[in-house]
């Protein structure tokens, strides 16, 4: 991952980073010892924050969910140590999504998904 943000501007860019991309769908990936596992797919962005005080300082939350209280799709993941973040470019030239690598070498991958279209003739009609 290329481009990493500055430690200190963590909060603001991911305060304007949920600003700009909140309920786009999203795919969630988390890279370890055990190789790539998809946490989930699809699902819309909720939010991405660090917390630099309190019992939580130091780390990233990335939430995903529905976009009302009647959707109870959710998703809350943490990464409690991390020690960098990219953003990602996409095929098109704009905003892709996010990396983070943590203390122990692990990476959670945020992009934006493409939903899948629906065929203008479904019925064969």
């Amino acid at each position: 991952m290329a481009g990493f943000i500055e430690r200190e501007r963590w909060k603001s860019f991911l305060d304007e980073f949920t600003k700009r991309n909140q309920f786009r769908a999203t795919r969630l990936e988390v890279v370890g010892e055990i190789g790539a596992q998809e946490e989930e797919e699809y699902l819309p962005l909720v939010g991405v924050s660090f917390e630099p005080k309190g019992s939580a300082a130091g780390s990233v939350g990335i939430v995903l969910g529905g976009e009302s209280t009647k959707d109870e799709r959710h998703l809350e993941h943490f990464i409690p140590k991390p020690e960098r973040i990219a953003p990602l470019i996409g095929p098109e030239g704009l905003e892709g999504g996010l990396g983070f690598e943590d203390q122990d070498g692990g990476k959670t991958i945020l992009t934006f998904a493409k939903l899948p279209e629906i065929p203008e003739n479904t019925s064969g009609h």
